[in-house]
């Protein structure tokens, strides 16, 4: 079961030239079952972080230029947003980041090797917010199981979301995993937002509307 809806929006000329030119040198192929050579994609043997649903990628672009000694990998599946995010890195001149277009929960359970992660990073998904829907929410205790398995010991796991019902739905779930995940918050439950992820417009405006984001920063314990 999916945990998003397909919505094809429309190209710009520019992205579907960023589609043409810039995915061979930024895009990957992904085969069924086998999990992803890291180190060959990148070049080198630099921590990854994984970036799910990054929507336009503009905490992506932020965190690789803050970051240049990680690699990123970056997972998206509107192609809008991909070509956006082609285009800046382009002009920004990076080069740890690579591009899949792909389904994470598949990604997560059979495309990455064991500890193969330094860290995940989950901005706004969609939260389901209806009862009956929930089960397609990504944050499940499968979720959790393949987060605990593709991260190292010490890796993090770092989720964002507006909608609070779904921020207590992570912390809860999240909870549940203590003996494999280590919760970062003094006060056990969430953390100020971190300068890796920037804000956007659309959090500046719920902010202003009563609705603030939620930020949750967990650890992989190690040797569990």
């Amino acid at each position: 079961m999916r945990s998003f809806v397909l919505r094809e929006g429309r190209l710009t000329a520019a992205q579907a030239r960023a589609f043409e030119t810039l995915w061979p040198r930024f895009g990957l192929g992904w085969a069924p079952d086998r999990p992803l050579d890291l180190p060959a994609l990148f070049g080198n043997d630099q921590p990854v972080v994984l970036e799910i649903g990054f929507g336009n990628g503009e905490a992506l672009l932020h965190m690789a230029a803050r970051y240049p000694e990680r690699n990123y990998l970056g997972l998206e599946v509107h192609r809008p947003g991909i070509g956006h995010l082609l285009l800046a890195l382009e002009s920004a001149g990076l080069n740890n980041v690579r591009l899949l277009r792909e389904d994470a929960c598949a990604l997560l359970a059979r495309g990455l090797a064991p500890a193969s992660l330094a860290g995940v990073c989950l901005f706004f998904p969609d939260p389901w917010p209806k009862k009956r829907h929930h089960k397609r929410r990504i944050v499940q205790p499968g979720f959790i199981d393949d987060l605990a398995r593709v991260l190292v010991g010490g890796g993090f796991f770092h989720a964002a979301t507006d909608w609070a019902p779904y921020a207590d739905w992570m912390l809860e779930h999240l909870r549940a995993a203590s003996d494999r995940f280590e919760n970062l918050s003094t006060s056990g439950d969430f953390v100020p937002r971190p300068p890796d992820r920037p804000q956007t417009r659309f959090e500046r405006r719920g902010e202003r509307l009563g609705q603030p984001a939620r930020d949750l920063l967990f650890r992989r314990r190690q040797g569990r």
